[in-house]
């Protein structure tokens, strides 16, 4: 076992959003683990055309170019009316997004199908990629949250293998319902939220 200063220090000694991040609650995001043999042992050859295929999308990376910090972007939100709204938003988003990313990539850890590994491998650079744009605008806003704090301090929960497969699909059609909604709403109102 090594020495981790992290696990020294006690509550209060982190920023707010980050000890606000580590508190469990029904709705609060998750960090999951899972039986990582059993998922190994799943079968996917009747389905493997279908799993290329989605390893090539995968491979061809078509968001890298949408997490841009344009102008725009950066103009500032300090006089947002609902900032405390939009900073809880981002922290719970990141959350979910680190969560992912790391859940995936201990996936590629122990899985020996080589394109089941590189679905893996895309999906967690890609959550990797949106927890860190979502913590820098927190950044941006002047709030600090730990990344690493809570995926050191934030307990794990297991989730049956089976429902690794359920929920990617489900969070990503929520997600992406969720991300359109705001846009629209943003559309439609751009003096804010």
């Amino acid at each position: 076992m090594f020495f981790n200063p992290l696990m020294m220090q006690m509550p209060g000694e982190f920023s707010p959003t980050t000890e606000h991040a580590m508190q469990e609650a029904i709705l609060t995001p998750r960090f999951y683990t899972t039986d990582y043999k059993a998922v190994d042992k799943l079968h996917v050859d009747h389905m493997r055309d279908e799993f290329e295929w989605i390893r090539g999308e995968f491979e061809r990376d078509y968001n890298k170019g949408h997490f841009l910090r344009n102008e725009e972007f950066l103009a500032g939100f300090d006089d947002m009316p609902v900032r405390a709204q939009f900073v809880e938003f981002l922290e719970r988003s990141c959350t979910a997004e680190f969560s992912g990313c790391i859940l995936y990539a201990e996936m590629v850890k122990h899985l020996k199908d080589p394109t089941m590994r590189r679905i893996f491998q895309c999906m967690s650079r890609d959550e990797g990629r949106h927890a860190g744009f979502l913590n820098k605008t927190m950044a941006d806003l002047n709030v600090e949250m730990n990344l690493n704090i809570l995926h050191t301090r934030k307990k794990y929960t297991y989730f049956k293998p089976k429902f690794i497969f359920y929920s990617v699909y489900l969070s990503e059609k929520v997600g992406y319902a969720r991300y359109i909604e705001i846009y629209r709403h943003l559309q439609k109102n751009p003096q804010g939220l």
